[in-house]
């Protein structure tokens, strides 16, 4: 049993509600992977781009989809301001506590 996964990267194209672009997707599972988080452009497109951009790894987890509709919600996550996700679980926590007192 293997606990390691190594992917074939084949470059695919997304279509989906009116929005294209290029990424990679596993060979055998069909996984597609977010162009941002694993670098697409070096990964299985650089065939497509000349001179790939780069960028350091380390700073992100590799994210894997089954869907379409799932990969462009997770991009569209890449944009939100991380301070306003922060903010909103502080606002949830006071309330919490102020009903722990109340009650």
């Amino acid at each position: 049993m293997s606990l390691t996964w190594e992917p074939r990267w084949e470059p695919y194209r997304v279509e989906y509600a009116g929005i294209k672009f290029w990424t990679c997707r596993d060979k055998i599972t069909k996984m597609i992977a977010c162009p941002i988080c694993i670098n697409a452009a070096k990964e299985c497109l650089s065939d497509l781009i000349e001179n790939p951009p780069s960028h350091d790894k380390s700073e992100r987890e590799n994210s894997f989809f089954f869907s379409e509709r799932d990969l462009i919600l997770h991009i569209k996550n890449h944009f939100k301001k991380p301070w306003i996700k922060e903010r909103m679980l502080v606002k949830v926590l006071e309330e919490e506590e102020e009903r722990e007192e109340e009650g």
